[in-house]
């Protein structure tokens, strides 16, 4: 079990006994004032970058699974906190961090950044990826059992990668490293519904997406993202629930900057485990 998940056991541990008991008047969605949420998350992702060289032209794309052995199937964390700060209007900030470590010896040259790894090449790639949705929600429809709200906001990915490798010319060994890290922030808008089936039982659902390109001399970006959730909720006491969601999120840029020039695309999609706490 990830450390990720083994702390989302504990917290329910932690809540669940002593709260129980606690059940009269729980403070129902619409009617809070701050929500924290604490999840765990299975993802499957599908993940290919390309990286451009300052002196030797286009990279190649590169599929992280199956180009570099890259473990996509992994463990993550995530913290939200949302602010309704009047009836029909929300703030919501939500972090998560995944990092994808992979070997292999490759069997096709490639081209990462200004390094060229040739066939027979022993590679060691890592991939750290941070989200960081920040949206605004309106709520077009508030009702006792029902919320439909309009989101806007931006998407904000943090990457960093890496690849180390090693191959044999004659009688010696040479090393090479490539490294590209990229800070993207893509403008969002979407829709989120939730209806309540009874005082301790939800489900909803969430859709976003946008694409966006601009272009400048020394400065050019190409984006479109997709994500959709579906989540259930069982409150358990006054402040506190759990919930089951399933998430999916598909990225795809193409940017020059300073820092990374050429592109990459990043989908996921898995199970969620979360505990939710209102005041």
């Amino acid at each position: 079990m990830s450390r990720s998940l083994r702390s989302l056991a504990a917290a329910l541990g932690v809540f669940c006994g002593p709260s129980l008991a606690a059940s009269d008047g729980i403070i129902q969605p619409g009617e809070e004032r701050f929500t924290v949420m604490l999840g765990a998350f299975l993802p499957a992702f599908r993940t290919k970058v390309e990286v451009d060289g300052e002196q030797t032209g286009t990279g190649d794309r590169v599929d992280l699974g199956r180009d570099l052995g890259v473990d996509q199937n992994t463990s993550g964390g995530w913290l939200g906190v949302e602010w309704r700060f009047a009836p029909r209007h929300r703030l919501g900030f939500t972090y998560s961090r995944f990092t994808l470590r992979g070997e292999r010896t490759i069997d096709r040259q490639l081209h990462i950044g200004d390094q060229i790894y040739p066939v027979g090449a022993d590679l060691s790639t890592r991939l750290r990826l941070e989200i960081t949705p920040i949206t605004y929600s309106y709520s077009l429809m508030k009702r006792e059992k029902d919320e439909l709200a309009a989101t806007a906001g931006v998407h904000w990915s943090r990457l960093s990668f890496n690849v180390q490798g090693s191959a044999s010319f004659g009688p010696g060994n040479v090393s090479r490293e490539a490294t590209a890290n990229a800070n993207v922030p893509l403008p969002l808008f979407g829709l989120r519904y939730d209806h309540h089936f009874s005082e301790r039982w939800s489900a909803g659902a969430s859709a976003a997406a946008f694409a966006l390109k601009f272009g400048e001399e020394t400065f050019e970006f190409q984006g479109s993202l997709v994500s959709l959730r579906l989540h259930g909720e069982y409150r358990f006491s006054r402040h506190l629930a759990a919930g089951a969601a399933l998430d999916a999120f598909k990225v795809d840029v193409k940017a020059k900057q300073r820092e990374w020039q050429g592109g990459f695309d990043y989908g996921y999609w898995g199970p969620q485990l979360y505990l939710t706490a209102r005041f």
